[in-house]
């Protein structure tokens, strides 16, 4: 999206001024006189940024699905929903938060790879590296990844999200919950690309529009994560015996 590309940029130009800036013995600031080497480095503080911002981002992902079923929760026990608290009762189990984000990081790493992997090894002609540049093998692969994620890491995320000692999820609600997840992340990809389309055809006149709009289809395009959220609470709410009817009526419809 046009904002979080210009965040990028932004953020880019800021390493390159802090790598190539210089600081005097006799006082002020002056720049390098080698700023190939300034923006290598930048470059190269890219990479553990990155890594680190995703870390934190599928870190606040996973908090906010705990603090969801926990206001799920409320909802069903006829309380009253208060976010505070909500989130607060996710504090008691940050190590199991934080183990969840590591093994969701590795599992995206590993279908990384693999992409990688099959575009670039020599061992694969060139006409099927290019069949996986495609924009819709690589939206196949990633519904395909993210439904492998999804069954695998199901049942720690309800270890997670339900009381400690309660009973693991069932295999039928794997399944639910893998559908579910499948659907959400194709209707991320489809509201993306509508974001796009309608974005390219826009004229900004301030600096701010940009980011403000970036933010916008930020939470547009994150909708059905939300949704997909309320839907893996209810599942791990629901007692071992009433999943089975939630995927018989799930296959019903």
């Amino acid at each position: 999206m046009i904002g979080l590309v210009r965040l990028e940029k932004a953020e880019i130009h800021w390493l390159k001024r802090v790598f190539g800036t210089q600081h005097s013995v006799l006082g002020g600031d002056g720049l390098s006189a080698d700023m190939a080497q300034a923006q290598h480095r930048a470059m190269l503080a890219l990479y553990p940024i990155g890594l680190l911002k995703y870390f934190l981002e599928i870190c606040v992902c996973v908090v906010a699905l705990a603090a969801t079923t926990n206001l799920v929760r409320m909802v069903l026990n006829d309380q009253r929903p208060a976010l505070t608290d909500a989130v607060r009762s996710v504090l008691p189990r940050s190590r199991e938060v934080l183990l969840f984000t590591l093994k969701y990081m590795a599992g995206l790493a590993v279908f990384g790879g693999a992409l990688m992997l099959l575009s670039s090894s020599p061992l694969i002609s060139d006409r099927l590296q290019e069949v996986f540049f495609f924009k819709t093998f690589v939206i196949a692969f990633g519904l395909a990844g993210q439904a492998c994620l999804a069954w695998f890491l199901l049942p720690a995320a309800i270890r997670l999200l339900r009381k400690p000692g309660a009973p693991i999820i069932s295999t039928d609600g794997r399944k639910v919950g893998t559908v579910f997840s499948v659907v959400s992340s194709a209707c991320i990809f489809l509201l993306e690309r509508l974001v796009d389309k309608a974005e390219s055809s826009l004229v900004f006149e301030k600096l701010w529009e940009p980011y403000a709009l970036g933010v916008l289809n930020t939470v547009v395009i994150n909708m059905p994560q939300v949704l997909l959220f309320i839907a893996i609470s209810l599942l791990a709410l629901q007692e071992p015996g009433q999943e089975e009817s939630i995927a018989t009526e799930t296959e019903i419809v």
